[in-house]
């Protein structure tokens, strides 16, 4: 895949990302590795709106920008996921509803996995959904703590703030998006009192 068409592929997600209301107004970022190269939504960015010149570019080991633009304020986190976690490509930070609702949820109780496995897609791809308690967002103890959390695990919930889910893939970070809160919707919808599955028995 070129950069052009990485370029696309974001582009497209972030458009099915508002479509699909997982995130709303100028809130939400995503980025792609492409080699040592990070491309990010850029700072207070529209997703109906964004086109593929918007994107910044910055040096994964550096940090340095080397685009014009100025990179969405997550853009430590994202850098530090991908230093963590050199099998990920792709980044997605969401303020989906169910997942966000669930980590405000009086039933939380154990912030390695917050949420049971209801779903069969949830118990195979997520297994276990962990969340870190409210940060500022931006911040670089937001980064360093959810980035933590992301090794061994492709997602962790931000609490009253949103999530981020990682994958070797924008397209199928977006279907695993999907797929935590398919899953959380159903716990809201059942009060978290359900039989659910074992992920660790599949």
């Amino acid at each position: 895949m070129s950069i052009e068409q990485l370029s696309q592929e974001i582009i497209s997600v972030c458009r099915l990302l508002r479509q699909n209301k997982l995130v709303n107004a100028t809130h939400g970022n995503i980025s792609a590795r492409y080699g040592d190269i990070m491309l990010i939504t850029p700072t207070g960015s529209d997703f109906y709106t964004i086109e593929q010149e918007d994107l910044v570019r910055m040096n994964i080991i550096s940090g340095e920008i080397i685009s014009k633009g100025h990179p969405s304020k997550e853009y430590d986190l994202h850098l530090l996921a991908y230093r963590k976690r050199p099998d990920i490509n792709a980044v997605i930070h969401a303020h989906s509803p169910n997942s966000v609702a669930v980590s405000c949820h009086k039933e939380v109780t154990n912030l390695d996995s917050i949420v049971p496995a209801y779903t069969l897609s949830f118990a195979i791809y997520t297994k276990h959904l962990p969340m870190v308690g409210y940060f500022k967002a931006g911040s670089m103890e937001l980064a360093e703590k959810a980035t933590d959390k992301l090794i061994g695990n492709n997602a962790v919930v931000l609490q009253h703030h949103g999530i981020i889910v990682v994958s070797d893939s924008v397209m199928k970070g977006l279907y695993r998006l999907e797929e935590i809160e398919e899953n959380s919707e159903i716990a809201l919808k059942i009060g978290f009192d359900s039989k659910s599955m074992d992920p660790d028995s599949l």
